[in-house]
């Protein structure tokens, strides 16, 4: 709605009122389509820059209170795009997948951790068996003596209380060391304290759903308990084979 008090201006070429960069067409009652050059338009003038800043877009036409000097095209009005001929391929960049070998995921705190038991067989294989069979001269307390003192018994004794203490500071670091080459929430270190074989296959068993790989400890911690319950078989069959002949 205009008034005979302020008519509206001539057709011209305007600075765009929306904000865009090119001159706008104003065919003296409304605007043309932004980036077109309508049949009924003038060629546009000579380009005179001034800096004058746009009004505010708004979703009726408001038409310019006065003329202003025009300002020359960008160099191409349309934006510019891209566009993939029929032959080629749209080229991505994506992170590349984490490769994680064996000798990644294995570190040598969860191999000594793993051969650590194995230091026992040695002192269980080399138990004397006959300190536990009673003797007719023994006292209350002295088959019990006799085998706390055998070599055999106290090499068991005390390497696994070595194995146990000095797994919970392995199994700390392994899963630091985990953390720093990649693997996501590894198997925690506190199952250390129900045992190093818990650890062990549990830790395995994360890091294979995370990486696809790194059962090798698993598999040793297999062949170590098997190795430590051979060695305990061989010591009940002397020690059965020492009873029996006592009597």
């Amino acid at each position: 709605m205009t008034d005979a008090s302020n008519p509206l201006p001539a057709a011209g070429w305007y600075r765009d009122p929306a904000g865009g960069a090119a001159p706008r067409w104003w065919n003296g009652t409304a605007w043309a389509a932004a980036n077109t050059v309508p049949a009924d338009a003038t060629p546009l003038p000579t380009p005179a820059p001034a800096p004058v800043t746009p009004p505010a877009a708004s979703a009726n036409p408001v038409p310019p209170i006065a003329p202003i000097s025009p300002v020359a095209p960008s160099a191409s009005v349309a934006p510019a795009a891209t566009t993939l001929g029929a032959g080629s391929a749209p080229s991505y960049s994506y992170a590349a997948p984490s490769d994680l070998s064996d000798t990644g995921t294995n570190t040598w705190q969860i191999w000594l951790l793993v051969l650590l038991p194995l230091l026992q067989i040695p002192g269980i294989v080399a138990i004397d068996t006959s300190a536990y069979v009673p003797r007719l001269t023994d006292g209350p307390a002295d088959a019990q003596l006799r085998l706390m003192l055998d070599p055999g018994y106290l090499w068991v004794s005390l390497s696994g209380w070595l194995i146990f203490l000095a797994a919970i500071p392995l199994a700390i670091f392994d899963r630091r060391a985990l953390d720093r080459r990649g693997v996501d929430r590894p198997f925690h270190w506190a199952f250390v304290f129900i045992g190093w074989f818990v650890y062990a296959i549990g830790r395995s068993v994360v890091v294979r759903r995370r990486t696809g790989q790194g059962l090798a400890p698993l598999w040793g911690s297999v062949g170590v308990v098997l190795l430590g319950f051979i060695a305990n078989i061989i010591f009940f069959v002397s020690l059965v084979a020492q009873i029996s002949e006592s009597f």
